[in-house]
């Protein structure tokens, strides 16, 4: 399958889960002492990988609630990013889906189930945004927006809230929760970058792509962080991030 092929099954899989996670009762439990798990992060992540894997015979799922495989065509899996949102009602999550062929990244699928918007790019597909709400053009603003949830409860790390404050200094910032989420909107324009730390594969993947699509950067960072987005704020926050987990 070609990575346009590969962001059509991916696209329509997180229609239909979005379809799906609307008719779940939602039942909450805890997950370690900072995170929660809904039922609906399980249910619309099998799914996802049905659907994923009979459209794709042969691959592989990296998935944040039902384990990891690896295949030739891998995907990686986030049924609901921003899942302490989610469980509050808070319109701050989303469906992340995400394709790589032989350990390249090559399509990504961001799904915000509140505002119906899908978020979506691949090699060879521009990035793109379809929305059935209200969209305003992004404006420039004088200084950058940052997306950060730096720092995070119970983090082992030291010295981030030294980096938030310096940040704050020389940005506007914003705290969503959602890291997919806040890398779609980076791709989108509405924000100039984001950094955060203690990600996983299936947080990043699609938001990556999206970013590199329409233009921006994503540094990786360790294996658990990343800077991402335009300009030259990108690189003051890699280098902060660094010195924080390194």
């Amino acid at each position: 399958m070609t990575p346009p092929d590969l962001l059509s099954l991916a696209a329509q899989s997180c229609v239909d889960a979005a379809a799906l996670l609307r008719s779940v009762e939602v039942d909450v439990s805890a997950k370690g002492d900072f995170d929660q798990v809904s039922n609906a992060d399980v249910e619309v992540e099998a799914f996802l990988r049905a659907a994923l894997m009979s459209g794709a015979p042969g691959s592989a799922v990296v998935g944040e609630e039902l384990g990891s495989a690896t295949a030739a065509v891998t995907w990686f899996v986030d049924p609901i990013d921003g899942t302490r949102n989610f469980v509050r009602g808070l319109p701050l999550s989303c469906i992340s889906v995400a394709a790589a062929v032989d350990g390249v990244l090559v399509a990504g699928c961001v799904l915000d189930p509140f505002r119906d918007e899908l978020f979506t790019a691949a090699h060879g597909v521009p990035f793109s945004v379809r929305s059935t709400g209200l969209v305003i053009t992004p404006a420039e603003s004088p200084r950058p927006l940052v997306l950060t949830d730096i720092p995070l409860p119970g983090s082992p790390y030291s010295g981030e809230m030294e980096l938030l404050a310096e940040l704050m200094e020389i940005a506007d910032v914003r705290r969503v929760y959602s890291t997919a989420l806040s890398l779609a909107w980076v791709a989108a324009g509405r924000a100039d970058a984001v950094a955060n730390i203690g990600v996983f594969p299936w947080d990043t993947a699609a938001g990556a792509v999206l970013v590199r699509e329409a233009g921006g950067r994503f540094v990786e960072i360790a294996a658990n962080a990343f800077a991402a987005g335009r300009g030259e704020i990108v690189d003051w926050l890699a280098s902060g991030v660094k010195g924080i987990v390194s």
